[in-house]
């Protein structure tokens, strides 16, 4: 099955059955209902996006799990994935979600030069989510992903989803965001380099802490794929327009 495919699978089971096989699996596998059966979140944005953003699963506390599927078909789920951007920040929404995370990842993507930022709040919001992808590596919430408890070779049917797709077209730009991404790719890496520096803070000093950049080629399916890694992507309270900055100024750089 294709990306499409495998989205589609989930979200009819979700909708006919309440609960998708594949999160029912893993939590088996893990010995524990670690992973949310229930609304599935592979992705934001556009699929076939040259910049990508993989994190590793959406946060989700357990309260809110087992939601019942409300949308009416699969069309409405996959557009609602795709056009996410522009129904809480689009000029016809209510623009009443407030995402700290949202405002900080448009400082970052700002350096890559390859989205069309105006400097105009909302529109750039937007943008950010709309036309990038951001591809979830597990698409099962849980509230917070201990690799080491969940296994990395119950991860391994997720990378390579997530590598197919992100093979499907050209990309230019494909980050990594976390630093676990070392260890649950490492069956994956050709070859990697990492990149370590300082970043001047806005008072004009160095940050006290490295910051790290790790460019790595991997290989899935006889075919080779250049990314990167961020490892602190997620850390709060630092220039993130200027690790951005970093991180393009080094990406594929070996």
């Amino acid at each position: 099955m294709n990306f499409k495919q495998t989205v589609e699978t989930s979200f009819n089971e979700w909708k006919n059955n309440g609960i998708c096989q594949q999160a029912v699996d893993v939590n088996k596998k893990i010995g524990a209902e670690y992973f949310n059966a229930a609304s599935p979140q592979f992705f934001t944005g556009n699929i076939h996006a040259k910049l990508v953003l993989v994190h590793l699963n959406p946060k989700m506390n357990k309260e809110n799990w087992g939601k019942k599927c409300e949308y009416a078909d699969f069309n409405e789920y996959w557009n609602f994935s795709t056009h996410f951007g522009n129904s809480v920040y689009g000029i016809n929404s209510p623009r009443t979600h407030k995402s700290p995370f949202d405002l900080k990842q448009v400082q970052f993507l700002k350096s890559f030069g390859i989205l069309p930022f105006n400097g105009e709040k909302y529109h750039d919001l937007e943008i950010s989510i709309d036309q990038k992808l951001q591809l979830e590596l597990v698409p099962f919430g849980s509230p917070d992903f201990n690799y080491h408890k969940i296994g990395v070779e119950n991860l391994r049917p997720f990378i390579e989803i997530s590598l197919n797709l992100l093979l499907e077209c050209e990309r230019k730009y494909i980050i990594f965001c976390g630093r676990v991404f070392c260890e649950i790719l490492k069956d994956f890496i050709l070859k990697e380099k990492t990149h370590s520096f300082h970043l001047t803070k806005n008072d004009g000093n160095l940050t006290a802490s490295e910051f790290e950049v790790t460019n790595i080629k991997l290989k899935c399916n006889q075919k080779e794929i250049t990314a990167c890694i961020a490892p602190q992507y997620a850390k709060q309270g630092y220039p993130v327009g200027r690790y951005g900055d970093k991180v393009h100024e080094l990406y594929g750089k070996f």
